[in-house]
């Protein structure tokens, strides 16, 4: 029997539900929830009268130091940001594109990534070179083969949000240093799910956001910033990004040390409380824990399924991730069958055609019993 590896009873919404969708709006945990509420109340409510203009500075390295912990780095690289896409609409103007013709990206991610790179590349000679995603083929080597002089950057997930398929970032990070290519990697479906040692990772960038995995509320993301990229000024530098925010003038643009300075302005403080709590749940059941769990989760629903009804999206299990896993019908629609499971109780995606389940660290094996229970049966 596997036992889930947090408490099922910090997760209300178990109670109704088989939850299998962390990729897409994650569970906030009882504990997470208390402290929004809480923080709502006792400060948020009261305006000025229970929050220092120092308070709302410190929000922000409270949980920025909470974040090095979490990716081993040190805070003068950690920004704070309201989305993902703070930061990676900015990232093909900041970054040092050297000559060239394509940024290489991947046609099934997500299209946070992309988007900004076709909206530059219509007024810039620059072509979006996107690589696809074979079924049978380590999606790595698909990239490295196209990547060469020609290449002005490289922007990936570490984990595809629809297929669960993971890049070896070490492999890669190679070929990107080698030929002095901006390499930009988006954590969003890893960061508190598997290891993440940033230390171990030359990129420009690294970006995530806070309401999945990592358990936290919308309105709140965080990205590493490579020491080139903390010395430079933002495309959109705002109040917040300053040395000292309320210390306001107009001198001169003076911009806070490191990654601070991408911090725009006032954002969700009850979000920033909340994931700064999920993560230390996170780490105290332990990155290494958590990503053994989904794996045996994992084997366990694999071993199980009906290969004869349905497949995998990747026919190569070692290139899967452990935490998400992409399966389909022979014969059904993955519409009708996403639709089958919600009405018996189960809450899964719909991600390219394809049944998205995410195992978290609240999930156990009753939760596989009854998906297989339903998917078996078709």
């Amino acid at each position: 029997m596997i036992n889930s590896l947090s408490l099922r009873s910090n997760y209300k919404t178990l109670k109704k539900f088989t939850y299998l969708n962390q990729a897409s709006l994650g569970l906030v945990s009882e504990k997470t929830a208390t402290s929004m509420i809480e923080f709502l109340n006792e400060i948020a409510k009261h305006g000025n009268a229970h929050m220092s203009d120092q308070d709302e500075v410190n929000f922000f390295q409270t949980l920025r130091n909470t974040c090095c912990r979490l990716f081993n780095c040190n805070s003068r690289n950690l920004a704070i940001l309201s989305s993902a896409s703070e930061l990676l609409n900015q990232l093909p103007y900041l970054l040092d594109l050297k000559k060239g013709s394509k940024v290489v990206l991947v046609k099934s991610d997500f299209p946070a990534l992309f988007r900004p790179w076709q909206a530059f590349s219509e007024k810039n000679k620059l072509k979006t070179h996107f690589v696809d995603e074979n079924l049978n083929v380590d999606l790595t080597s698909s990239i490295i083969e196209i990547i060469d002089n020609e290449t002005v950057a490289v922007v990936v997930s570490y984990i595809q949000y629809a297929t669960g398929s993971r890049i070896d970032l070490q492999r890669l990070q190679k070929i990107t240093k080698k030929l002095n290519i901006p390499f930009v990697i988006d954590v969003t479906q890893a960061a508190g799910a598997i290891p993440l040692d940033i230390s171990k990772i030359e990129c420009d960038a690294m970006v995530c956001s806070g309401y999945k995995w990592l358990g936290g509320h919308g309105g709140v993301a965080i990205a590493y910033l490579s020491d080139n990229l903390i010395n430079k000024t933002p495309l959109m530098p705002g109040w917040m990004g300053a040395k000292n925010p309320f210390n306001i003038n107009n001198d001169k643009l003076d911009l806070a040390f490191g990654a601070k300075r991408y911090t725009q302005s006032t954002m969700s403080y009850i979000s920033l409380k909340s994931l700064n709590v999920s993560i230390k749940e996170i780490l105290n059941l332990g990155i290494h824990n958590i990503a053994s769990h989904s794996e045996n989760l994992k084997k366990y629903l694999l071993s199980s399924l009906n290969k004869d009804k349905f497949k995998t999206l990747n026919g190569n299990e070692k290139l899967l991730s452990s935490h998400i896993i992409s399966i389909s019908n022979n014969e059904m629609d993955s519409t009708k069958i996403t639709k089958i499971l919600f009405d018996n109780g189960i809450i899964c995606s719909l991600r390219n055609g394809f049944i998205r389940i995410s195992l978290a660290h609240y999930n156990d094996q009753t939760d596989i019993d009854k998906l297989l229970s339903v998917l078996n049966k078709l």
